[in-house]
């Protein structure tokens, strides 16, 4: 029996680039139950050379329809950091009635200790086109500790990667919002591409990267992570002789599995990928301590995410080694960060309410009076009901000065507020 180490952080961009973050450490067996000659994984259908599926995008997330055992379709982060497929409600397990063969327990950072999940084997999953994976794994959270519909805004239930990138060859066209999914022995790259080397470990993809921060340069072996919404995060206790960017701000980085992530973010001067090359990129930095630890274990020194990526089209050949990067319809655009102060998670049965997660001190919203725990009713003439999470989190880093108007409510009082965007960092 082979014991696997599961360890991920997925990264969710709040307007303040508030991270959602988890990390999971797994200490048990994930291992295939296929026994004899039975088959197990994704698989297209016979004579088929490749499948292109559209795909949501939510704050730099992939997020694709999967059918479990036939029967019940939702909603899953394509995510290049899982390696099995994680069911976030155990409800819809519950409705499928899967096969449980055990139950484990999870560690992550922050206050608490532990939290519980099971193992699922000989689930049957379905991919638009006739893909089908059968006799599969899956691991059922047994709460919604990871609240990923109220941080998206959207009904988002489950992660799945590894099953699918080992598979075939991923292009992620984020332009037009499609993967295909190709056949690797059918796979030709396109002469527009740049050819990037990865390095599949644990199962998740590494590239080399350059960094500069003032006179010092650091080259990086970093983790692809189309499961993280931020730009990059880096493990600066990682890099011997380089610091901080000189300006950055302190903020809630995201909410782990087991309490609230601290940390910095800021700009670094440049980042070079082969030919590519980025300067003032928004660069994520956690505080020293557990979340740190899990990092190094897991991901090294940082990650790359999806407000990187998604300035390309990428794709991605597991079986070669290999990455190719196109730019992409935003390669220029400029970083931004949220510039109110304000984390917002979607909430009420319908996620179509805006809910107040935190507050920067000293920041725009802060200083208009809004609270923890406030309920904005609309902004700028926006709510949920008729735009998405992601189009609010767009309008509050849109431009520096911009002039916000919400109307609150706060203990059934209804307020109204105003104040201008203004650019941290």
């Amino acid at each position: 029996m082979s014991v696997i180490q599961y360890i991920r952080d997925f990264h969710m961009r709040n307007p303040i680039i508030s991270l959602i973050a988890f990390i999971l450490l797994i200490n048990t067996c994930l291992c295939s139950t296929a026994s004899g000659q039975k088959e197990f994984g994704f698989k297209m259908p016979d004579n088929t050379k490749k499948i292109s599926i559209p795909f949501e995008q939510h704050n730099n997330l992939i997020i694709i329809p999967i059918t479990i055992n036939r029967f019940l379709t939702l909603k899953f982060i394509l995510d290049t950091g899982v390696e099995n497929a994680i069911l976030t409600e155990k409800l819809y397990a519950d409705i499928l009635d899967v096969n449980y063969v055990r139950e484990i327990t999870l560690d992550g950072p922050g206050l608490a200790d532990s939290v519980e999940a099971y193992i699922a084997n000989e689930v049957t999953f379905g991919l638009p086109g006739g893909i089908i994976g059968t006799n599969m794994n899956m691991l059922v959270l047994k709460e919604d500790y990871l609240k990923l519909s109220e941080s998206i805004g959207d009904d988002v239930h489950g992660i799945i990667g590894y099953d699918i990138f080992s598979r075939f060859v991923v292009d992620v066209d984020y332009d037009d919002n499609i993967i295909t999914l190709i056949d690797p022995k059918k796979f030709k790259k396109s002469n527009r591409s740049t050819e990037i080397p990865i390095e599949i470990r644990g199962s998740k993809p590494f590239i080399n990267a350059t960094i500069k921060q003032g006179d010092k340069k650091a080259t990086l072996d970093i983790m692809v992570d189309t499961g993280a919404s931020h730009a990059a995060l880096i493990d600066y206790n990682y890099l011997d002789g380089m610091d901080l960017p000189e300006k950055t701000i302190t903020t809630r980085l995201g909410r782990g599995i087991a309490g609230e992530i601290p940390g910095y973010v800021g700009r670094m001067d440049s980042v070079s990928i082969d030919c590519f090359k980025f300067n003032q990129m928004l660069v994520s930095a956690p505080f020293d301590g557990a979340y740190n630890k899990v990092i190094k274990r897991g991901a090294r020194v940082g990650t790359f995410g999806g407000e990187l990526l998604n300035r390309f089209n990428v794709t991605f050949d597991y079986p070669s080694g290999k990455m190719y990067l196109r730019k992409g319809g935003n390669f220029k655009e400029a970083f931004e960060y949220d510039m109110s102060g304000m984390s917002l998670n979607a909430v009420g049965e319908n996620l179509d309410t805006i809910k107040v997660v935190s507050v920067d001190k000293d920041s725009p919203a802060f200083k208009a009076d809004i609270r923890k725990g406030d309920v904005i009713h609309v902004i700028n003439g926006k709510n949920l009901r008729y735009h998405s999470l992601s189009v609010i989190h767009e309008l509050l880093q849109s431009r520096d000065g911009k002039k916000i108007k919400c109307t609150i409510y706060r203990d059934g009082e209804k307020m109204k507020k105003k104040f201008r965007l203004k650019r941290a960092i």
